[in-house]
This record gives C-alpha cells, structure tokens and sequence, in this order.
C-alpha cells in the first residue's frame, strides 16, 4: 500500500489542517468519521484513480482551531476555506459516518461546492423508536461488534490491533480520545441537528452506500437519506456491517469508481 503525504495548510485566520493526500488525476476530498483517519486499503485503491484529499478533522491529529469553531455552521465553513486553499471550486465528497454527514451538510449549505456526492452510512439523523448506537457510551468491544459483522477477520484485527510499543500504544490511545472529544463537539448528546430539514436543497449527483447489517446507524435510515435528496441512488452492500467500505472493499469501490467516473450524471435542477 502506497504511503500518503502529510501537508498541512492554514484555511483561516484559526484553523490549520493536516491532510493526507496520494495519487494524481480528478480530486476526491474524503471526510473521515468519528473513529479517525486511517490511510486504508479503500483510500489506496481509490488514489490509483484520484488525487485523494483525507483532511484531518480541527482537532484530530495535526488539524487545529476546534476551539474556535463553535457548531456544525462553523465546521462546514471551515471545509469551505479548505476548499479556498486547495483551489477547488466544486469538491467531488466521499464521506463515511460522521463525514458522510458533514458532506451533506457541506451540499446542502452552498450546492455550488459540491460536485458528487457519496455518503457511506452517514450519520446526521436520529429516530427515538430505532436509535443510532451513542458510540461514547460504549465499551471498545461493543463498539467493535457494533461497527463490523465479523469481529474476527483479519480486517477487524487490524482495525483494532495496538502496537506493541509503549509509547506508540499511549499515543494512540491519545489519539482516540482527541478524535471522539472532536466529533462529541458535532454529534452529542444526538447527531440529529437539523440534516434531514435540510437534504432536499442538495443538488450534486448523489449515491449513498450502506451496509445491509450496518450495527451502528440503522439500514432504515438509508431509506430516509435517498427519499429526501433528489434523484438520489441508494447501495445496499450484504454482509458489511458500518465500515462496509472495508469489508466489502471490492463491491464498494465498484460502486465509487462507477459514480466518481460516470458522464452523464447532472446536478438538480
């Protein structure tokens, strides 16, 4: 697997943000979730095609200025500066989980800024009768169950594997930490700030991939997310649980290369 550059960029005034970035061609920025940033084997197979932008989320890894911004507005805004700096007018957005949910936030606000749109298991609703698991009220291995269908494959073992060094152990799990205290900042005490009022003013090309056994955010949701965003195109991936986009790699860039790569998609009117 190639290895990634770090570049860091100041945005604004507050916020710097630390990117990985690989590949050459059509950008692709990639949102990352709640459970941080990893160069992955899907981020890999899709720099083969794109110039892949991974930002780090303000206050998750090198990216900071969480501090200074104050809610989801401030945080789309901020993306909006990122694009400024990468001179991208139009961003091309796959997101999963909690990014998948800024990504629709980020369409919605300016339609102008978003040019395709490809959510995996967004976060960003929340229904009482079927609730989306609170991920900082679990223990890691109900997390694990919760996020994977098989717990253990070799995709789960690495994903929570720990080093055996001491110092690298403690600095992930500082990591962990910071990145759960950032998204707590966007999604707590519920993820549900107002996205689904919302998701009728995205206009991008939009295709939504969800895990069929998804135990984090309900396979229901999916349905809410495709009936609300114009001409929207749902996947429903069998046997992948929330990160369907590992456990089903090949499906899942199948589906992302065909979207990212299609000719006759158009925006809405």
């Amino acid at each position: 697997m190639a290895q990634p550059s770090e570049i860091q960029i100041q945005v604004n005034d507050h916020v710097s943000m630390a990117l990985l970035v690989a590949g050459e061609g059509e950008p692709v920025i990639y949102l990352h979730g709640a459970g941080g940033l990893f160069w992955d084997p899907y981020l890999d197979q899709l720099s083969n095609q794109f110039k892949v932008y991974a930002p780090f989320m303000p206050g998750v890894g090198n990216s900071t200025g969480l501090e200074t911004i104050r809610d989801i507005w401030g945080l789309v805004l901020t993306y909006y500066d990122l694009f400024d700096a990468l001179e991208i007018d139009a961003a091309n957005i796959v997101g999963h989980s909690m990014g998948g949910m800024i990504g629709c936030e980020l369409a919605a606000t300016d339609p102008s800024r978003v040019k395709r749109l490809l959510p995996i298991a967004p976060a960003g609703l929340f229904d009482l009768e079927n609730p989306m698991g609170d991920i900082f009220a679990m223990l890691p291995e109900e997390l694990a169950q919760r996020i994977i269908l098989d717990t253990d494959s070799e995709i789960a073992k690495a994903m929570f594997a720990m080093p055996d060094d001491m110092d690298e152990k403690v600095a992930m799990v500082i990591t962990q930490i910071s990145t759960l205290n950032a998204a707590a900042k966007f999604l707590w005490p519920l993820p549900d700030k107002g996205l689904k009022d919302r998701l009728y003013r995205i206009k991008a090309p939009t295709t939504i991939i969800w895990g069929k056994q998804d135990g984090l955010i309900p396979v229901e949701y999916a349905e809410v997310f495709r009936s609300k965003i114009a001409h929207a195109d749902l996947q429903l991936v069998d046997q992948a649980s929330h990160t369907v986009q590992l456990e089903q790699l090949g499906t899942c860039l199948e589906l992302t290369l065909q979207f990212l790569t299609a000719d006759n998609l158009t925006q809405v009117a």
